[in-house]
């Protein structure tokens, strides 16, 4: 949890004497060792609560597993599969290489000469009639 080696280990032992002095550093090791201990027993009662309370279809549940990180490396990476997310993702990467053949030639596929391919331009068509001054401009039901 902490990357705490022995040096800076040394120099937090020094940095406690100094600050509360030989007397009282037992008694404040003391505290914080019974403040410790009573959070973790919060928290595993508030575990086993949350356990309690969603029910029996949810007793092998981990709270581990919801992290984000652990239900994929879990679920999508790992050998238990019990949705078929393997399968799912080996059919999907052959489609994926039948659709890569397909597109062969497209502007993304460096075998491809660069002069033939143009990207689409992006400035405004000037070249489009204008609406005169008066004039109703055309309706367009879709963008409505």
């Amino acid at each position: 949890m902490f990357d705490v080696g022995a040096p800076e280990m040394v120099a937090l032992v020094i940095l406690a004497i100094v600050i509360f002095g030989p007397e009282k550093l037992p008694k404040m090791i003391g505290d914080v060792a019974r403040t410790i201990r009573k959070f973790r027993e919060f928290s595993s009662g508030a575990r086993a609560d949350l356990k309690k309370e969603l029910g029996p279809e949810f007793q092998d549940m981990h709270l581990e597993d919801l992290n984000p990180k652990t239900f994929v490396r879990k679920n999508l990476m790992g050998d238990g599969d019990d949705l078929g997310i393997k399968e799912l993702r080996d059919s999907l990467g052959k489609d994926f290489e039948d659709i890569k053949g397909l597109a062969s030639g497209s502007p993304y596929d460096p075998e491809v000469p660069d002069g033939s391919y143009s990207p689409p331009s992006l400035r405004k068509n000037t070249t489009a009639p204008r609406v005169e001054p008066g004039e109703r401009p055309p309706y367009d039901a879709d963008a409505t």
